[in-house]
């Protein structure tokens, strides 16, 4: 049983670490984070866009 870049895989070990797959989880975790941030800072802005703010009027 051989595995990529040469590394030898204890198969009586409890636990093997899966460092590619566990490093490309994390950067797509790490980018729908962020694209769902920008979303929802930006959310606001986009949402009035267009839209004017009445104005509010003092009377004395």
């Amino acid at each position: 049983m051989s595995s990529p870049k040469g590394v030898d895989i204890d198969p009586d070990a409890d636990f093997v670490y899966d460092y590619y797959t566990l490093r490309v989880g994390g950067l797509v975790f790490a980018g729908v984070i962020v694209f769902l941030s920008i979303i929802l800072l930006a959310g606001n802005k986009i949402a009035n866009c267009g839209k004017s703010k009445p104005k509010h009027v003092e009377e004395d």
